[in-house]
């Protein structure tokens, strides 16, 4: 007898894959009629079409006869949400789940570094006030042990060693730079694999922390206006980014000018953009509205809105905890790296991205009762 697939799972491998039912019937010949009875479990794929359809998603065999895990989901924040269309939101959204399966997986061997965060605010969006984020980033600085007038160095090293779960994904879109979301206990960050600067990654990854704090009473984006999205919600989590990359103290002594060759120097310092910074001079009151139109103005005469000087000098920004589990549980013997790729059951581009690893075809080794702590 066949093996009866699970009828969840085939409908999250097409999403995660940005196929719409009419797009995976056509590229593996199978109708659209059966793709959709297969995923109302109506119907079981037969060998050959399940083998199409596995080339086509090229997720493993073992993925589609797992069981599906629930989990409370909190609500998920994209960058540039009124941008980003619902399809490349869906696609993240799944990818989010395969995070929290990878994180499951690993923590039955490892300690994750203790998750560090400010009370999240419970305030109606429209209640929140720039104090109330000010006062927000400056307990997060305190508690991560940043100082209150210095850049932070590395932000994505320390939001992980304080237990925020940062990944890459292997999706790439264009109106989408990074996804956040509270699964269970723990918030996960996902950037989306667009080649961005090095400073623009930065402040995703701030922008992100700012809505897991700012923003526990959104119960889901949908029931807000995109108006809304925009000048509400996103603009709060701008300025949370905007305060804990350039803390009002440390960025004012620091600009000794407001010429734009000034914000190059400035850049290489601060390791944020020279669009951001201006905002920053303005929200401060030390430019006025026409002076930071102008500045603006000469960017765009030199072409620099997408492309800044220092873009391709400042180092990028990775994720390493996950790389460094998995090279913890498979130094220690507790399970080679073939094991691990087998039991997690997850496409092998989305396991070396999220990895950070190359993979090889090793033999599964027996897997012991020890645990792990993770040293930070």
């Amino acid at each position: 007898m066949e093996k009866r697939i699970n009828p969840e799972k085939l409908k999250e491998a097409r999403i995660s894959r940005g196929l719409t039912k009419k797009a995976l019937a056509d590229r593996t010949g199978i109708s659209r009629q059966m793709i959709s009875n297969y995923e109302l479990g109506k119907t079981n794929p037969g060998s050959k079409n399940l083998l199409s359809i596995i080339k086509v998603l090229d997720f493993p065999f073992t993925y589609f006869t797992a069981e599906s895990k629930t989990f409370y989901e909190g609500t998920t924040f994209f960058r540039s949400q009124s941008a980003a269309t619902k399809k490349s939101r869906d696609m993240q959204s799944i990818r989010l789940k395969f995070q929290k399966e990878i994180y499951d997986f690993l923590s039955q061997y490892v300690n994750f570094p203790k998750l560090r965060l400010p009370s999240m605010l419970t305030k109606s969006i429209y209640n929140i006030t720039d104090k109330d984020i000010e006062d927000k980033v400056k307990e997060l600085r305190n508690l991560w042990e940043i100082s209150t007038d210095s850049p932070v160095t590395n932000l994505i090293k320390i939001a992980e060693s304080n237990g925020i779960i940062i990944v890459e994904s292997t999706m790439s879109d264009d109106t989408l730079d990074a996804v956040s979301e509270w699964i269970e206990d723990r918030p996960f960050i996902m950037l989306t694999d667009n080649n961005e600067s090095a400073v623009r990654r930065r402040f995703n990854v701030a922008h992100e922390i700012g809505h897991i704090i700012l923003h526990g009473d959104v119960e889901s984006i949908h029931d807000y206006t995109a108006k809304d999205l925009k000048r509400v919600i996103e603009r709060q989590a701008n300025y949370f980014a905007s305060c804990l990359l350039l803390p009002e103290e440390g960025f004012v002594n620091s600009l000794l000018s407001t010429r734009l060759g000034f914000y190059i120097e400035l850049k290489k310092y601060w390791k944020v953009s020279i669009q951001a910074m201006i905002m920053r001079t303005e929200q401060l009151d030390l430019i006025n509205e026409d002076q930071k139109l102008y500045l603006f103005k000469q960017i765009a005469l030199k072409k620099w809105k997408k492309v800044e000087p220092l873009d391709d000098t400042i180092r990028i920004e990775i994720p390493t905890v996950y790389n460094k589990v998995f090279n913890l549980i498979v130094s220690n013997n507790l399970l080679s790296k073939q094991a691990i790729i087998s039991s997690l059951k997850l496409p092998t581009d989305e396991l070396e991205k999220s990895f950070n690893i190359k993979i090889r075809d090793e033999s599964t080794m027996t897997e012991p009762t020890v645990r792990l702590r993770l040293i930070k």
